[in-house]
């Protein structure tokens, strides 16, 4: 053997010794964040009582009387800025609930067939007027995801008891309207 084999080969010796132990130590680079509003995340397990795949879910409480849940894919970094980013989407809140208010409204005047299903499928007494329709919708989650894309999904419904449809008013990372889904 050469000189040169011999340098080839202790540098595949030594880079598969580093990448062993990148390999050995990924799982154990940070198992856990802590933060000020959230409090203390485990981002293996979550809360283990939903995992799809590599998505789990890290938080579940009721903030102003609407269920709100961090879920997270384990592919994709966290950090603790992002999350000070989702704690202040929640403390002015109000300010983005309006906003997606009058985008609702844009929509439902565009394609008021969610209108027009509640009104004769289901029979329900609903305002004619369309900012009025969605004064009367009623905000019964909000999603953030983390998972590479990252967003936070509103659900609005116009009458929970009657109706599993929902309208999804989704924000982009910067809390921008990207999309509204009809959902059920």
């Amino acid at each position: 053997m050469n000189f040169v084999d011999m340098t080839a080969i202790r540098s595949t010796v030594y880079q598969e010794r580093v990448i062993s132990r990148i390999r050995k130590n990924r799982g154990s680079i940070m198992k856990k964040i802590n933060h000020k509003f959230f409090g203390e995340l485990n981002l293996e397990k979550g809360l283990n009582d939903y995992d799809l795949d590599d998505t789990i879910i890290l938080w579940e409480k009721y903030v102003n009387e609407i269920n709100t849940t961090l879920w997270y894919d384990k592919n994709f970094p966290i950090t603790l800025d992002f999350l000070d980013d989702l704690n202040n989407f929640l403390n002015n809140f109000d300010e983005y609930d309006e906003k997606a208010r009058k985008e609702l409204e844009k929509y439902l005047s565009e394609d008021n067939e969610y209108i027009v299903f509640h009104r004769e499928e289901i029979g329900l007494d609903l305002p004619e007027d369309i900012g009025k329709f969605v004064e009367c919708m009623k905000i019964t989650s909000i999603g953030f995801w983390i998972a590479g894309e990252n967003v936070i999904i509103v659900d609005y419904m116009i009458s929970q008891e009657n109706s599993d449809e929902i309208l999804s008013v989704k924000f982009d990372n910067n809390f921008e309207i990207v999309d509204i889904v009809w959902e059920s």
